[in-house]
């Protein structure tokens, strides 16, 4: 398994959806590839920030943005 192949299992490693032996290669790659092993803790920090994140969301606090910020927001995104 290479660099690339190894990002791309990455969800379903995580979500434990490897065959044996896919997961094993997967493994031996992280074991020899440090930038891989950084790369699944960074993917594992965003995941569960992003989870984080969003369960917390305060239903009053999300009525509390200027309709103003929504638009500019909203506006920026079209231009790109």
């Amino acid at each position: 398994m290479n660099c690339r192949e190894c990002a791309e299992f990455i969800l379903r490693y995580l979500e434990g959806d490897l065959p044996a032996d896919e997961q094993a290669s997967f493994e031996r790659h992280l074991g020899r590839c440090p930038p891989c092993e950084r790369y699944l803790e960074q993917y594992k920090l965003t995941v569960r920030a992003g989870k984080t994140a969003c369960s917390d969301a305060d239903p009053l606090a999300l009525a509390e943005v200027p309709e103003e910020l929504i638009r500019a927001i909203l506006s920026s995104r079209k231009s790109e």
